[in-house]
């Protein structure tokens, strides 16, 4: 009888110990691709949003967007704008803007507070629906308070009001594009990780979709993009009213980068140390930074409600 060849169950081993050395390289690499893929998707939104943005402001008096038009006491159906879709009540920046994007940032815009869409979700906490709208690294961010991107509201479009009967006392807005004298390295909308910046890594929460305030959850407040530098006797944070006062901040979830998009509509990623960000010794991103690449002037200024611009 012919003999059979087999292999040994050394070599079996051998074989299986080479299989798993492959995988154990090829892992890391694979996965790494997979976080670069999605920072190139996310990328693309941003140039997408900054087509927006200069449509939006060309069709507009070439005033820049707010970041989210304010409450009024006793009125659950005004502000509202009318967005790609219907009207829509108390629309971020990202919704104003959507008929100059192309895509409509709700597939059910409600337009008031108290109504529900067809999904459940109240009229002023629905989920945005389109992935240009959202990140594909932290793709269960969709929430329009709790958004994966976030605003330079303070020197772009501060809406809240000044005063909460005269509804029309905006912060800072309307800003019209020629005060912005640095275009190309001014920030519009970044990667942003909502309040949980103010707070140590480990004390951090994770995302809560239909979150009303929480400042140590990732994106609270996440439509509302922080500069570095807040003044902190008469500056704003997005939560500006809690006691302690929380900040957002840009969010380096590419790898260590952030995903920038500036007013000039190009995009590019940076660290946020780069952005002009204080990380503390703790984790903390603090509110003593640089504001250069913010304010507009090239200047490091914080913007407060009394500052002669």
């Amino acid at each position: 009888m012919p003999t059979r060849r087999a292999f040994t169950l050394v070599e079996l081993l051998l074989v299986v110990s080479i299989i798993g050395l492959l995988i154990s390289i090829l892992v890391p690499s694979l996965s790494k691709a997979r976080k670069q893929s999605r920072a190139a998707v996310c990328l693309h939104n941003l140039h997408v949003l900054g087509q927006g943005i200069a449509m939006y402001t060309s069709s507009n008096r070439d005033v820049l967007m707010p970041s989210r038009l304010p409450k009024i006491k006793g009125d659950d159906c005004n502000p509202y704008a009318e967005v790609h879709g219907g009207r829509k009540y108390r629309p971020t920046f990202l919704a104003i803007m959507g008929s100059a994007v192309g895509v409509p940032a709700f597939e059910d815009p409600q337009a008031c507070k108290s109504y529900e869409d067809r999904f459940g979700e109240p009229g002023d906490q629905q989920n945005y629906y389109h992935g240009t709208y959202l990140c594909p690294t932290v793709p269960t961010w969709t929430d329009e308070r709790n958004g994966a991107y976030g605003y330079n509201y303070q020197f772009l479009g501060n809406s809240r009001l000044r005063d909460e009967h005269v509804h029309d006392s905006y912060k800072n807005w309307p800003v019209p594009l020629t005060r912005i004298r640095y275009a190309s390295s001014t920030i519009a909308v970044a990667d942003c990780m909502g309040t949980a910046a103010s707070w140590p890594p480990r004390q951090r929460r994770e995302y809560d979709n239909n979150l009303k305030t929480d400042t140590r959850r990732f994106g609270n407040e996440g439509f509302n993009l922080d500069p570095p530098h807040v003044d902190p006797a008469n500056g704003e944070m997005a939560e500006f009213d809690e006691t302690p006062q929380a900040g957002s901040a840009a969010h380096p979830r590419h790898l260590g980068w952030a995903n920038v998009l500036w007013v000039d509509a190009h995009a590019d990623s940076q660290t946020v140390e780069e952005l002009g960000y204080h990380v503390q010794p703790d984790g903390v991103i603090g509110f003593d930074g640089d504001n250069t690449l913010w304010s507009g002037t090239g200047q490091d200024i914080a913007w407060t409600a009394n500052l002669d611009r």
